[in-house]
């Protein structure tokens, strides 16, 4: 990963924060601001002083007028900082967010390892420009790395039912990886999200939610190659593409107003090395590759996904399929193939209604922040999720790779809302594995548990 040197990294942060602070109210003027000339041009037609023929023609001077002296911005806070134009035809806004983690691994009473580790630090600067364009750009300081570019993009929002976004940013696919890492449900995701599903990667896509909600798409072309990747690794491109469905959403009356259902797929060929397959978090290896192991042809994907928002439950669920053609090994050539799926479920025992909104779950907004001193508590939510993940014995067998057939793991999280912008969350995870781990000393269990400390701004 072609990485952004700190100092850079650091100026590029201060450079948005004096943005916001020297665009503050000594030079930028409220929304509602007008001025001399258009206040004394409104009482002249309050009293009828002049016809509105002639009132419309002044105003449009005026207009004219302001425009050459520069666009007008005003500055607010709406669970961010913003600058905005009036009629929304500009805006600015800057963000970020904080994510400390602690870890814990047990298994079968050995003894205990356990990390603090900052599993995010994230600056972002996103805007709007004419109404139609659009822009974000955002870094990441955190897990123990130099800076890198997350997202880098822009999106041309000219025809609503097929808006083109050209950078870097999330390939269409997964429920749970499109779903901000802010709004999971758990402090960690799935397994086939972080080990079968795309994430990030250089390329062009046309995406819409044209109907109000009912329909979403997304499909685009891709390097294949990961994210900051300064070339392809071939010239052939990947081709991802989602559908997600909400039959019943404008219907009242039905528990199914909130149901969603997806599929989506991915088709590219690769060249070179195959990464491992690995557990979230603990790392442990389900597929070690021999090596010299390489992959010459097609790698596909294949996925289907349900949601559903109910109040203050929600129900998810994602199963996805990987196949390799054709992998190399000493003048062999072997097909090799992954799938998995889970199951989740949440419920906000305080009340609160979870968000599926654009295909993606969104933020939790607690309907009392929390206060002790007026005994409010914030928002608070319960977990659980069940996960399977399968590899196909072939690849054992002829040696192409080491570990596990699979791996079966159980979630229950707890989810505190202090306020819409702090979170508190906290998960038990048990892995258990289809096979005796070395990683674990010949045991085929481990128990994590996770905690989590989140601010946004």
């Amino acid at each position: 990963m072609r990485r952004i040197p700190r100092i850079f990294a650091i100026f590029v942060v201060v450079i948005m924060t004096l943005s916001f602070t020297l665009l503050g109210p000594s030079s930028v003027k409220a929304k509602e601001d007008k001025t001399v000339e258009e206040e004394k041009l409104d009482i002249l037609m309050d009293r009828g002083a002049i016809p509105s023929k002639k009132y419309n023609e002044l105003k449009k001077s005026l207009e004219k007028e302001k425009e050459k002296n520069g666009i007008v911005l005003y500055p607010y806070y709406k669970d961010g900082f913003f600058l905005e134009a009036p009629e929304k035809e500009f805006r600015i806004r800057i963000g970020g967010r904080v994510q400390l983690d602690y870890y814990s691994f047990d298994h079968n009473g050995q003894d205990a390892s356990s990390s603090f580790t900052m599993k995010r630090a994230r600056m972002f600067l996103a805007g709007t420009l004419y109404k139609k364009l659009d822009f974000k750009v955002e870094l990441n300081f955190g897990e123990g790395k130099d800076a890198y570019l997350a997202d880098g993009y822009i999106n041309l929002d000219y025809v609503p039912y097929a808006q083109i976004k050209i950078g870097q940013f999330k390939e269409p696919f997964g429920l749970e990886i499109l779903t901000s890492f802010k709004y999971v449900d758990f402090v960690e995701r799935s397994i086939i999200s972080t080990q079968i599903s795309p994430s990030r990667d250089i390329g062009i896509m046309v995406h819409a939610d044209p109907f109000r909600g009912f329909m979403g798409y997304g499909l685009g072309i891709f390097n294949g190659n990961g994210p900051n990747k300064e070339w392809d690794e071939n010239n052939d491109k990947d081709i991802a593409g989602r559908i997600y469905l909400r039959p019943f959403l404008n219907t009242k009356g039905t528990l199914l107003k909130g149901l969603q259902l997806g599929g989506k797929f991915t088709l590219g060929e690769h060249e070179g090395s195959v990464k491992n397959i690995m557990v979230p978090t603990s790392e442990r290896t389900i597929v070690g590759w021999a090596a010299g192991v390489k992959s010459d042809d097609n790698i596909w994907r294949v996925g289907a996904e349900l949601a559903w928002a109910l109040g203050p439950f929600s129900l998810k669920g994602e199963w996805m399929e990987m196949h390799w053609d054709g992998l190399e090994l000493n003048n062999m050539r072997e097909d090799a193939e992954v799938y998995g799926w889970y199951i989740g479920a949440t419920c906000l025992v305080t009340g609160e209604e979870k968000i599926l909104k654009k295909g993606v779950f969104r933020r939790v907004n607690p309907g009392r922040k929390f206060d002790p001193v007026k005994g409010s508590w914030g928002a608070w939510e319960l977990a659980a999720r069940y996960e399977s993940f399968t590899v196909a014995k072939n690849i054992f067998d002829t040696g192409y790779a080491t570990g596990t057939d699979g791996v079966r793991s159980s979630t229950l999280g707890i989810n505190w809302y202090l306020n819409n912008l702090f979170r508190i969350s906290f998960s038990y995870v048990n892995n258990h594995f289809e096979d005796e781990m070395e990683e674990l000393s010949g045991e085929d269990e481990e128990d994590l548990f996770l905690f989590r400390c989140q601010v946004e701004f």
